[in-house]
């Protein structure tokens, strides 16, 4: 939804105009991947705190690479919220690290990603998590890969920037310039989050339903 464009009497429309670099929010480094785990109790949806958080984002915003002690947020898919509730066997896991949204500039190499691996396993070990993961039961896609997949995002995951208290306002609403292209999902508005992308494609379908009824 970042940049759709579209082809009229000749001319190019695009929907979105494209966000720079600065305005754009994180892009991720994810895992997907089906592993055994023990020594933690994980519910469905936990957080891993870096130790050093301020030097998490100065590594985020201002030298804009990969943080060297990152927060990890880990969905147990195969789990509920009650932690007596665990696998006895493998489980289907998401492990995100946020990065930079450098996606169009900068090309992550195998090495690096796999550093970034180490260092985001390390930092769920530290926590008391241990992650048997195996390289062919693992589906790693960075900021590179989320660009390729949304292209002028960067690889950015949320739209633009949040930060300040219009962020929101400044995102783009339900309808486009093209005509019956409309837009849905966190990176519209009112935002990034389950509810707030339901209550977009509530948005988007009402703009449907009422163009359609002008017609």
């Amino acid at each position: 939804a970042a940049i759709s464009v579209g082809r009229f009497g000749g001319s190019i429309i695009s929907a979105v105009p494209p966000q720079p670099p600065r305005n754009r929010s994180l892009s991720a480094l994810t895992w997907n991947l089906v592993a055994r785990t023990h020594g933690f109790p994980l519910l469905r949806h936990s957080v891993f705190f870096s130790d050093d958080y301020a030097a998490e984002f100065d590594d985020l915003f201002r030298r804009r690479r990969s943080p060297r002690a990152p927060t990890i947020y880990v969905c147990a898919q195969d789990r509920s919220d009650d932690a007596a509730e665990a696998p006895s066997g493998t489980e289907r896991l998401l492990c995100l690290m946020n990065a930079p949204a450098t996606g169009d500039t900068v090309t992550n190499d195998p090495r690096e990603t796999e550093e970034c691996a180490e260092r985001a396993f390390a930092t769920l070990a530290r926590c008391g998590l241990t992650v048997m993961r195996r390289t062919q039961q693992t589906v790693t896609t960075t900021p590179t890969d989320f660009n390729r997949l949304f292209p002028a995002t960067g690889g950015a995951l949320y739209g633009p920037s949040s930060h300040g208290w219009r962020a929101s306002f400044r995102r783009p609403g339900s309808r486009t310039r093209i005509p019956g292209l409309y837009l849905a999902g966190g990176s519209v508005h009112p935002g990034p989050g389950i509810p707030m992308a339901a209550l977009s494609g509530r948005h988007a379908a009402r703009s449907l339903l009422e163009d359609l009824g002008s017609t």
